[in-house]
């Protein structure tokens, strides 16, 4: 993984310089309408985590794996993409991501023979924003545009929202608390994924963008070390001036 992020961060500058000859041939005017795009977009994300626990702390991982399931959460925000020359753009902006992960019901107590027991399940809101750098490299240009895309995300930890549903018959409750469970206040990601760009009009483009993130640093400063990881479904309109 650690490979990976260097990769990336030497591939970021790298991609400033690398041009075609195709370049050299866009007009000044060209230039200044085509350059850059500012958009939004929005994912719902499948996501879950990954457990590397120290040798002792191994069991408590155990129980949370046997426990513990993916949930679908989402990520919205704005997005800034600069064209380098027609096949690669380099592009970032900040969003507001729901990660985490959540349990399956459980019962805490065993109850007589006949009776139904209480049960529990947790859904865990884990809140971000997330600023990635991403370059995305176009290997088919014509009415639909098709890309490949690749990059690092720095991670801001926000605070965890914590649902607790508890079930009893056929009635549930829900109660809600908020919390920063010693979270680390920025985890790094690497990202790739591709997508597929629509030209609307000559200045709005529809984006549609599948995305795989997976950190690269553990959130968590703990023996047992977390680290999420997601795959979504970027939908997106972007404006180009």
């Amino acid at each position: 993984m650690k490979k990976t992020i260097i990769f990336l961060l030497l591939l970021l500058p790298l991609t400033v310089f690398c041009s075609d000859n195709d370049t050299a041939k866009i007009s000044s005017d060209s230039i200044k309408t085509n350059k850059m795009e500012l958009g939004m977009s929005f994912s719902p994300d499948f996501c879950f985590r990954k457990l590397k626990p120290a040798a002792d702390s191994k069991w408590i991982a155990d129980i949370r794996d046997t426990l513990e399931v993916p949930k679908f959460g989402y990520t919205v925000g704005a997005n800034f993409t600069f064209k380098v020359n027609n096949k690669i753009d380099l592009e970032t902006g900040v969003f507001f991501s729901d990660s985490g992960e959540k349990t399956k019901k459980y019962s805490l107590v065993d109850v007589p023979s006949g009776q139904k027991a209480i049960k529990y399940s947790c859904n865990f809101h884990d809140y971000y924003l997330n600023i990635p750098v991403k370059v995305n490299y176009y290997f088919l240009i014509h009415k639909l545009n098709f890309y490949l895309t690749a990059g690092i995300s720095a991670n801001i930890f926000v605070y965890q929202k914590t649902t607790l549903i508890t079930s009893y018959g056929n009635s549930d409750s829900k109660t809600t608390s908020k919390s920063t469970p010693g979270f680390s206040r920025v985890n790094i990601a690497v990202l790739a994924g591709f997508g597929i760009k629509y030209p609307v009009t000559n200045k709005i483009n529809l984006k549609i963008e599948p995305l795989y993130m997976h950190s690269a640093t553990s959130i968590i400063k703990a023996p047992i070390k977390t680290y999420f990881y997601s795959l979504g479904v970027n939908v997106g309109i972007c404006q180009k001036f």
